[in-house]
């Protein structure tokens, strides 16, 4: 069941909140995959909040109602995911996502500093924050179809990172070159790449190459969010 429950223009949404152990802390919005919010990342937001930030985690299909949850592992739940999410508009999630930024703010236990952190699909959602949004950071982890909006890179004014995979088919090396070409000259933004690994890395039960890559990009992560959150 949802912890809380978060109000978008009139409506409400559900979210998994994940507390840290000190108060008025910095406050973190997962954007989640195509899977949803599931175990993998309830455990995400967990992480996150053990490091010390105040973490919440919506979920971004709410409006189609209540449905199984998925995990990834299979082509079932792949499918399934793409069509849940192709029912949901970039608009949506970003205004979802603003709505959650919100929610964190007013809550006493946040210091009112707010970063995205999103996956997948959610990296994407995470890079229109760094571009549209008021938050002081944003991370994406493999974010897709990034590519499509590089023309917007420019009105990029809030700091992002992005990590990405090299063996990774959904960002192949020429999406990557572009990437980087149009983005790395944009203050503020900064592209980690890890060899060996390919989408989907940072998710809980990876394998051991993958491990060691999450491992080292959530430290990245963290310490970015450290600087700019406390």
């Amino acid at each position: 069941m949802p912890d809380v429950l978060v109000e978008v223009h009139g409506d409400t949404m559900p979210a998994y909140l994940a507390d840290p152990e000190r108060s008025r802390a910095g406050g973190i919005v997962l954007i989640h995959e195509i899977y949803g919010l599931n175990k993998a990342m309830r455990a995400t937001a967990d992480r996150f909040a053990a490091a010390g930030f105040l973490t919440i985690c919506p979920n971004l299909t709410w409006r189609q109602g209540p449905a199984p949850e998925l995990e990834a592992g299979t082509d079932a739940a792949m499918e399934e995911g793409r069509h849940r999410m192709s029912q949901i508009s970039d608009d949506q999630m970003l205004d979802d996502v603003r709505a959650t930024v919100l929610h964190l703010r007013e809550m006493e236990a946040c210091n009112d500093r707010v970063a995205t952190v999103g996956y997948c699909m959610g990296g994407r959602i995470a890079f229109l924050m760094a571009v549209q949004g008021d938050t002081q950071a944003n991370v994406a982890y493999y974010g897709t179809r990034i590519d499509q909006h590089l023309d917007n890179a420019f009105k990029i004014s809030r700091l992002f990172m992005m990590h990405l995979g090299e063996d990774d088919p959904h960002i192949p090396p020429e999406t990557r070159k572009r990437l980087r070409e149009k983005l790395c000259p944009v203050p503020g933004v900064v592209i980690h790449t890890y060899p060996g690994v390919g989408h989907g890395f940072a998710r809980p039960g990876a394998g051991e190459a993958e491990s060691r890559a999450a491992e080292l990009a959530d430290r990245r992560t963290m310490d970015f969010l450290g600087l700019y959150l406390a």
